[in-house]
């Protein structure tokens, strides 16, 4: 994966403090560039044209929802081992220049021994733990109904420990002004806007505490698109991921459908879905992609169809609006305790593909087989943006 992306903008983040290089990384993280640096140049040296800058493709990839421990009763069940990488087997579909994922749980600098709550699934981690990320991921989505899982210190504290290992969060609660926020990466010459929104929380906020972009899905347009047209003057992408829908369902929505369409009639190049812990299927809209749920990454499953994960790899040329190949590679998740995922063996990797084959043509959009993958081909642009 390069990391030469560089954070140019944290719209009204709380704060954009600079990365820490972890021990174990063997390549420099994401760095915060600062403003400009003017030199006075004398008025007797002639200036050199400037030289235009040169981009060659993009290529992105996408997982779904990955949790890093959870407390089970009065005890703590971590899926990180020490020493171990637990994405090691799929390092090379996350080799891309940015690599996204919803993160599901809530870090602390130090996590508590015990859950500060009693009820539900209850996830949480440390920075420690949240090292396994580095060098895998670029962006972390942390806008879902887990968040206020470690209160109100994880609501501040998420954010700060992702950009103190160098990655970069999106959808972090604000303490003031609009939740919505909009979180620039700058990548070999790319400008990619990030925009996250969840659609609830198992538990509402705490009086004072910073506020998540929490919506309904019918008010996720207006609500969204604000951020996306502005996003889309200053970016050459603007990806859109929402932690939405209903768990272990075969597909979106009718509202879900018509709010992830108006997205990308409004500016976004990409919606990327999580949270149903299964897959769902792919859509193509006018220059768009949607991806409605990509399932589970590293999580603890609970049955056998939360097992069933796929890495969503997107590559797009300069000039171009639709992405010049998007393909879905089937992944499974392994057993406990780490359930950590590899490429799907052959008979897991026939399901998943039948699986998104059919429920991506109810949603108009056939998907071809080219080797193990899912491929969306012959896209027809009808855009250009430079």
């Amino acid at each position: 994966m390069s990391w030469r992306a560089a954070i140019v903008g944290c719209v009204g983040l709380l704060a954009c403090s600079g990365p820490e290089t972890p021990d174990q990384t063997p390549v420099p993280a994401p760095v915060i560039v600062p403003g400009p640096i003017h030199v006075p140049v004398p008025s007797d040296i002639p200036t050199a044209e400037p030289i235009p800058a040169t981009r060659g493709p993009l290529e992105l990839a996408f997982v779904g929802d990955i949790i890093l421990g959870k407390y089970v009763l009065h005890d703590y069940a971590s899926l990180v081992v020490p020493g171990e990488d637990p994405f090691a087997a799929v390092a090379g579909l996350l080799r891309a220049d940015i690599a996204v994922a919803n993160l599901e749980t809530p870090l602390m600098h130090i996590r508590p021994e015990r859950s500060p709550i009693y009820i539900g699934s209850r996830f949480g981690a440390d920075k420690q733990a949240a090292r396994a990320l580095v060098g895998r991921f670029t962006a972390l989505g942390i806008a879902n109904n887990h968040a206020h899982d470690l209160l109100t210190a994880g609501l501040q504290q998420t954010p700060e420990v992702l950009r103190e290992l160098g990655l970069v969060p999106v959808g972090a609660a604000q303490a003031a002004g609009d939740p919505v926020q909009v979180v620039t990466l700058v990548q070999d010459g790319w400008r990619v806007a990030l925009v996250a929104a969840t659609t609830w929380t198992n538990r509402p906020p705490a009086p004072g505490d910073p506020s998540l972009p929490v919506y309904r899905t019918g008010q996720l347009s207006r609500r969204l698109l604000p951020a996306i047209a502005t996003a889309r003057a200053e970016h050459d992408l603007v990806l859109v991921l929402l932690h939405w829908g209903q768990e272990y369902t075969d597909g979106p929505d009718h509202h879900q459908r018509s709010a992830a369409r108006r997205l990308i009639d409004g500016g976004a190049d990409l919606v990327i879905g999580h949270h149903p812990h299964v897959l769902h299927g792919l859509e193509r809209h006018a220059d768009g992609l949607i991806a409605y749920s990509l399932g589970n990454f590293l999580f603890a499953n609970t049955d056998e169809r939360s097992r069933h994960s796929g890495v969503l790899r997107v590559r797009y040329r300069p000039g171009q609006r639709c992405p010049e190949r998007a393909s879905l590679h089937p992944v499974w998740l392994g057993e406990a305790p780490g359930y950590a995922p590899a490429p799907a063996p052959a008979p897991h990797a026939a399901q998943i593909r039948k699986r998104i084959q059919t429920l991506s043509k109810r949603l108009r959009t056939p998907l071809l087989i080219d080797d193990e993958a899912l491929v969306v081909r012959d896209w027809p642009c009808s855009a250009v943006t430079e």
